[in-house]
């Protein structure tokens, strides 16, 4: 598991597959996507440029991919890595408490987004 980034502005960051890199290996994807906007953190920053994209396996609900759109994501990948490493699921990344509000609230709703219609969340709810 190595996590990679583009400084570009926003910073582009990634670790793991891709969702057609998970497909080409045979795995039963599912993906969803978060923009950024949704994040109470970057909302509160005036800076809600970019995305987030959680690739899973279906089956299993393993976390194989982490990619994200955002100012700072070289950062914000660590967490991502880290937990794919151990072998996460998305349940993994809901159950984790993160600090309110901060950039890394936008894995849990990543996370969240698989069972959830995010954009009608509260500020703090799950």
């Amino acid at each position: 598991v190595i996590p990679r980034a583009i400084f570009t502005d926003p910073q582009i960051a990634v670790v793991g597959l891709t969702e057609d890199e998970a497909i080409a290996q045979g795995i039963p994807c599912s993906c969803h996507a978060v923009e950024l906007e949704l994040v109470p953190r970057a909302q509160a920053i005036r800076d809600t440029r970019g995305v987030i994209k959680m690739v899973a396996d279906a089956d299993t609900g393993r976390v194989v991919g982490v990619h994200l759109v955002a100012p700072g994501a070289s950062e914000l990948i660590h967490e991502a890595a880290m937990a794919m490493h151990f072998g996460a699921r998305v349940d993994d990344f809901v159950d984790l408490i993160h600090v309110y509000p901060s950039m890394s609230e936008v894995h849990k709703l990543a996370a969240l987004s698989f069972t959830k219609d995010v954009s009608k969340l509260s500020c703090c709810a799950e």
